[in-house]
């Protein structure tokens, strides 16, 4: 509802309660009531705190036009007043900056005044931003040195690129913290780049958007394949055991991709001694190995958290069906809709949840040492990884 709209409601509240008051003050037997209370009762209907000077509050019981023409300019100065403020806090939060313009300092201008003086504040304050990120001496240039002196050297272009744009993008500032009320350095970002994307795609048809993305997602979906199978691969060959303790699904991986012969004669190798091709056809089955072992652990963790919701939701619901009948409606009908309605949207959160974590799990290196005394359980540490996200350890309440 527009501000016009709650305005044109709450006058009209007005008026009615105006002219109800009017009718009913030359009604006899009826005790006058005190000017503070009716004020009180006009500001709970028009939701607007209200004060009146003690010359109209005299006359409020008489309806008089001064008295009601002031709670109108009030309420009007109310609404205009919220819709500022709530305004300028929503540009604030989006700028991360004050605009240095208070509310009751607008409140006497036309809107468009308003807009004028909104966007003439945001202006100042993103070319102040400029000048402090892109001067020679801006965070945004100290973050570039630091960048290419931390930079790996012969790096592909493509990932030099992404790790420039991200370095540049975040920085610190000082804040208060919350808690203690100390202040303290936090990460801000200090370059957006959603709105100048959306810039650049907004006359692209939306089937080549979607194929793009899903271009990029298989793309990365095979880096990440790749760096798991470095990951594994540096794991097997700092163990120092040959090829013939890997996992027989490994084992038969290679087999199939070289041939009986050609694997029998390097299966008692160590990595170190085998070819580069060899090398690398062996850190990929490894990556295949460990993405379809996270997918797996993926798909069975999101299935367990969300069943268990899932079902928390149907006793509810099977608390609370019972009251359908106060409203003239089959209980028995409205679960298995309901339920049926559930059981689909448990359905879309576990493919929305296994597709957004699927990109968040990363490698991580770990201290395992590995027993060359026990050749099955070395090729069972040499073919695992450790693997972490931010939200599978989070603790589950049991009910």
């Amino acid at each position: 509802m527009s501000i016009d709209q709650i305005k044109a409601e709450r006058l009209e509240t007005l008026d009615n309660y105006f002219d109800g008051l009017d009718s009913g003050s030359g009604e006899e037997g009826t005790l006058p009531r005190r000017p503070q209370e009716i004020l009180d009762e006009i500001a709970n209907l028009v939701h607007t705190p209200l004060r009146l000077p003690s010359d109209l509050l005299r006359q409020l019981p008489d309806g008089d036009d001064a008295a009601k023409a002031a709670i109108a300019n009030q309420v009007t100065n109310g609404l205009k007043l919220l819709a500022i403020t709530r305004t300028l806090g929503a540009i604030e939060r989006r700028v991360d900056d004050s605009l240095e313009l208070k509310p009751n300092q607008l409140i006497d201008l036309e809107w468009f005044e308003i807009s004028n003086g909104i966007m003439q504040a945001v202006s100042s304050v993103l070319e102040r931003r400029n000048e402090n990120l892109l001067s020679p001496s801006g965070q945004i240039s100290q973050n570039l040195d630091s960048a290419f002196t931390k930079m790996i050297p012969n790096l592909d272009d493509e990932y030099r690129l992404s790790d420039l744009l991200m370095w540049m993008g975040t920085g610190n500032k000082m804040g208060i913290d919350p808690r203690t009320h100390q202040r303290v350095m936090r990460k801000v970002n200090l370059i957006n780049y959603t709105f100048l994307v959306a810039r650049i795609v907004q006359d692209t048809p939306v089937p080549e958007i979607t194929n793009q993305i899903l271009d990029h997602l298989e793309e990365t979906r095979e880096r990440l394949e790749i760096a798991w199978g470095k990951m594994e691969y540096d794991r097997f060959r700092l163990a120092g055991v040959p090829l013939m303790q890997l996992d027989g699904k490994i084992k038969d991986s290679l087999t199939e991709a070289l041939g009986e012969d050609a694997f029998a004669q390097i299966e008692p190798k160590q990595s170190d001694e085998l070819d580069d091709e060899t090398r690398e056809l062996l850190t990929v089955t490894l990556g295949k190995r460990i993405q379809n072992d996270i997918y797996r652990h993926i798909l069975v963790s999101v299935i367990s958290e969300l069943w268990v919701e899932y079902l928390t939701r149907v006793d509810a619901l099977r608390v609370s069906i019972g009251l359908e009948a106060y409203a003239q409606r089959d209980p028995l009908v409205q679960y298995k809709s309901q339920a049926a309605e559930m059981f689909k949207n448990l359905l879309s959160d576990i493919r929305a949840g296994v597709i957004s974590r699927m990109f968040r799990f990363q490698p991580r290196r770990a201290s395992t040492t590995i027993d060359k005394t026990t050749p099955q359980a070395a090729g069972k540490n040499a073919a695992a990884i450790d693997v972490q996200t931010s939200d599978s350890k989070k603790k589950r309440k049991r009910h």
